[in-house]
């Protein structure tokens, strides 16, 4: 009884340090940046100055704060003194920390599910503990694909700074309820909810970059914003099962919804301090108007699906999250039945894709600035096919399955970061008005990948083994390789 007592205590007082130091850290961002705000609106000599003239200001534009602030949340408002370039940076650090944070959440339950799911009922389940973890790693890309469009129209209707921030809360109070669940079917709603978040942290994050980003900086801008990304696929396994261990399940999930909360509040700070400033107001002013006014939503997502070239990556998207979906829990059972792998070790082979995958990225994103982004997405698909090929040689070692990992998460980071540049390009080309509609048939089409890649490649695996299933879904991706390279 006192050794509990004492455990308990234990992870109150590492559960109020966290916390305290995550205050902390808020605070010392906070600080500096509202005190450049205020320098910046106030260039004066003295502080007693400095005093009068915000007395003076003060009755004047009390009743316009909240409006200002709704404005400056939206996109708008007045312009800031940070030069352009700047404000760029802070964007891309912004949509980083948002992606990272939502991959970090996702990810962190991949240790921890297995225990959740075994515990006794309400929380776990008796039966059937192999369908129950499908159904609840499944819920949270159906629920993904299914909210794409609702996050694409949310981006259309308000702007890419609404549908970021409102994802970002979504996505706290999702994390939070995986605190407080006391039934699987609630762990299931939470999983489904952070699917929901994600599709629209996506939409929002990379329409934000694509708004405030000319064409011959955007692929470095999606590149960097993609290892953030990658950063959170890696670290999320290790931090939820080390939190897990030491603070337990309430503790850990309620400090990463704390996490995701203060990088919302940070979000809103940075758009008082810094309101992005989008490029294409000044680059396409005459041709946007003329967009805005012809083009309805409707209308302009008909001719989205029309486009072949928006098609054409799109298909590449799907082709290659496929390949993806089936090696994942293929990767599994070859390692443990083929080769007698630890789990630990199996864990390491894995993070091998995703520590190339957070390399891959950014060099992908600065390469996609000075040549042809179907080029690199073509180079993506290729990869994509070998990572398949060196699957199915795994016979002639280990080294060959190593191979394999690692081409795929290349292959995902050179995908991601010119896929995502060239759809803005082709939205800025064929004049099909917002980014965000297009980044939703993306998200489409990555879910849809996730889902329908597991189910075919593991349907073949069980008829004629795991060599031929994983083929026979990299066979596309070779098969929509000079597709690509027709794009110009």
């Amino acid at each position: 009884m006192t050794r509990t007592k004492t455990s308990s205590r234990r992870r109150r007082n590492g559960f109020a340090q966290s916390c305290a130091v995550m205050l902390c850290i808020i605070s010392c961002w906070a600080a500096p940046q509202c005190c450049y705000s205020l320098q910046l609106s106030h260039p004066l000599t003295s502080n007693n100055d400095w005093a009068i003239s915000a007395k003076r200001e003060v009755s004047s534009k009390s009743s316009n704060d909240s409006s200002s602030l709704l404005t400056t949340i939206r996109g708008g408002g007045s312009k800031s003194s940070i030069p352009q370039t700047r404000r760029r940076s802070l964007v891309v650090l912004l949509v980083a920390t948002a992606l990272f944070n939502d991959m970090l959440q996702l990810t962190m339950l991949l240790p921890i599910i297995h225990t959740l799911v075994s515990s006794p009922p309400p929380l776990g389940v008796t039966n059937n503990k192999e369908v129950a973890l499908g159904l609840f790693f499944a819920s949270k890309d159906i629920c993904q694909m299914m909210s794409a469009p609702f996050a694409g129209v949310l981006c259309s209707k308000f702007s890419p700074h609404v549908a970021l921030i409102s994802s970002i809360l979504g996505l706290g109070v999702a994390t939070f309820v995986f605190a407080e669940a006391k039934t699987f079917w609630q762990l299931l709603l939470a999983r489904g909810a952070q699917g929901a978040a994600s599709a629209a942290v996506l939409c929002g994050g990379l329409s934000l970059i694509a708004e405030t980003h000319p064409q011959n900086v955007r692929g470095k801008a999606m590149g960097y914003a993609q290892s953030g990304l990658a950063a959170g696929m890696l670290m999320g396994p290790l931090i939820g099962g080390l939190l897990f261990e030491r603070m337990g399940r309430k503790n850990t999930f309620r400090f990463a919804a704390g996490m995701v909360l203060a990088n919302a509040i940070a979000m809103i700070m940075l758009m008082g301090v810094a309101p992005p400033e989008s490029s294409r107001d000044k680059e396409n002013d005459n041709i946007n108007k003329k967009v805005e006014t012809d083009l309805s939503l409707a209308k302009s997502s008909k001719q989205l699906l029309r486009n072949f070239d928006i098609l054409a990556v799109t298909a590449s998207t799907f082709a290659i999250h496929a390949v993806v979906g089936v090696i994942k829990p293929l990767s599994q059972v070859v390692l443990d039945k083929e080769f007698g792998v630890t789990m630990v070790k199996r864990s390491f082979i894995i993070s091998i894709a995703t520590l190339a995958f957070f390399i891959a990225a950014p060099i992908a994103g600065i390469l996609s600035d000075r040549m042809q982004r179907s080029h690199l997405v073509a180079l993506s698909l290729v990869l994509m096919s070998c990572s398949s090929a060196f699957f199915a040689l795994r016979h002639l070692g280990l080294w060959a399955f190593y191979v394999s990992v690692a081409l795929l998460g290349v292959a995902m980071g050179v995908q991601k970061s010119s896929s995502q540049s060239l759809l803005a390009d082709l939205v800025d080309k064929h004049e099909l008005g917002e980014y965000s509609m297009v980044y939703a048939l993306s998200d489409v089409a990555d879910s849809l990948g996730l889902i329908i890649g597991p189910l075919v490649g593991l349907a073949l695996s069980q008829m004629y083994g795991p060599s031929v299933g994983v083929l026979s879904i990299g066979i596309p991706c070779l098969l929509l390789t000079p597709v690509m390279l027709r794009i110009a």
